[in-house]
């Protein structure tokens, strides 16, 4: 789904818009030419829907060669290998979801608890694959008239990060699990989530400048996506916790 020009929603599950698998966060593609930018995979089990969508839109999965990912959870990127099943991409993460993406480490996305609770099918199998590229915060990556720069965002998982994307004079904040639309955020029963990290991860983003809001669940905003993290940040500066989405 095409929501700006060259940039499209190719995924979301029931936590977004209903496209494609329903364990699937909100998967976001940018158009630099011959190349292509892709956020996030989803959990794997709707990778060919995925990939027909973008093909739908006029994408050519085969100019899908980059890939980033906000951190390791299965929803975000759980499908890297099974989209290594189809077509060629690099992938690029933070080191520690890079550590975790190439072992297939359930336990250290808390897989194997989601699993028990019954958030996750018991025979899901979070598949390893490499990742070729390792960033750090402010590293900058070129993919062809698109820019994206790691920022590193803590406290929804210890690996999170999220992406300043630049393209057509315009900055898009594609955020994962860090912010959401109202100044809302995910707290989960898991090991390395934090709520302390989680506001000094918003307070971070609230030093840079983006028109655009695009995070991994519920809506999206195209235009003062800002606000919903001054909205956040209104909470935390009176000592609160701003809601979360579970």
């Amino acid at each position: 789904m095409r929501i700006e020009r060259d940039v499209y929603l190719v995924g979301s599950g029931t936590m977004g818009f209903d496209m494609t698998d329903p364990y699937d966060c909100n998967i976001f593609l940018f158009n630099g030419g011959d190349s292509c930018a892709l956020f996030d995979t989803g959990a794997g089990m709707g990778t060919e829907q995925i990939l027909h969508t973008c093909s739908e839109d006029g994408i050519d999965p085969d100019h899908i060669d980059h890939l980033f990912l906000t951190h390791a959870h299965a929803d975000h990127g759980g499908g890297t290998a099974h989209l290594r099943d189809h077509i060629d991409v690099a992938v690029y993460a933070s080191e520690a979801t890079a550590k975790i993406v190439e072992t297939g480490d359930e336990a250290a996305v808390s897989l194997d608890a989601a699993k028990k609770g019954g958030i996750y099918p018991a025979d899901y199998v979070y598949r390893s694959s490499t990742v070729e590229h390792v960033l750090e915060g402010g590293d900058s990556v070129a993919v062809g008239e698109v820019k994206v720069e790691l920022i590193r965002t803590p406290g929804h998982s210890h690996d999170h990060c999220s992406y300043l994307v630049t393209v057509n004079d315009k900055a898009y904040l594609v955020g994962g699990d860090a912010i959401f639309f109202g100044g809302k955020v995910v707290l989960q029963k898991t090991y390395d989530c934090s709520v302390p990290q989680t506001i000094s991860s918003i307070e971070h983003l609230g030093e840079y400048s983006f028109e655009a809001l695009l995070p991994g669940h519920l809506n999206f905003s195209l235009k003062n996506g800002k606000r919903h993290i001054d909205t956040a940040l209104a909470i935390t500066d009176r000592f609160g916790c701003p809601p979360s989405i579970t």
